[in-house]
């Protein structure tokens, strides 16, 4: 039973991937896209430098 099983499984997801395929056609087509995820993230602040150190000095 568990083959007939998968076998709905794949079905029912391949039903779900065109389904998106699709709508994501069909936005393309109309000119609006949606912002990609690596578009929106934003840049880090510059590393700021280690301070500097100062001369110690050893009394004698």
């Amino acid at each position: 039973m568990g083959k007939q099983h998968n076998k709905e499984i794949k079905r029912s997801r391949r039903k779900q991937l065109l389904k998106r395929r699709k709508e994501a056609a069909k936005v393309a087509k109309a000119g609006g896209r949606k912002p990609k995820a690596a578009a929106t993230v934003k840049k880090k602040a510059p590393a700021k430098k280690p301070a500097a150190k100062t001369a110690e000095v050893t009394p004698e």
